[in-house]
């Protein structure tokens, strides 16, 4: 399980640093698959916001290098997560030629939740004590 979760967190970081780093500096020449008009259109809203995507990109960056350097790992597999099930959802529903990759991205994503399981049991605390 160990070297599992290891092989798991290092792709995983992988991803996103690399692909965090190609939005801003663009070294992989990768062609687009084709997007329906909703993918267009979600994209487009998206990138016309000005910030999102730079934002977005940023935290990929961050966390995955975090996830590399095996640092505060529980928390940056959580950080991830929404990115990860957007990336999921966004091929399955609008992007069908993407669904590999975020399917490869939500299984890893998935399969690191369930390694780091025992860190998450206090956030679901019934009920509290201060």
């Amino acid at each position: 399980m160990k070297i599992a979760a290891l092989i798991a967190r290092l792709l995983l970081g992988l991803i996103f640093v690399v692909f965090g780093l190609n939005f801003f500096f663009q070294f992989l020449h990768m062609a687009q698959p084709p997007m329906t008009d909703k993918a267009q259109a979600f994209s487009g809203g998206l990138f016309g916001s000005g910030y999102f995507f730079q934002y977005m990109k940023v935290i990929e960056i961050t966390s995955g290098f975090f996830l590399l350097i095996n640092r505060f790992t529980a928390l940056f597999v959580l950080v991830l997560l929404p990115i990860s099930l957007n990336i999921f959802l966004f091929h399955v529903i609008l992007a069908p030629a993407g669904v590999p990759v975020g399917s490869a991205v939500i299984i890893l994503q998935v399969f690191l939740l369930f390694a780091y399981r025992k860190y998450y049991t206090s956030i679901f605390t019934v009920t509290p004590v201060v």
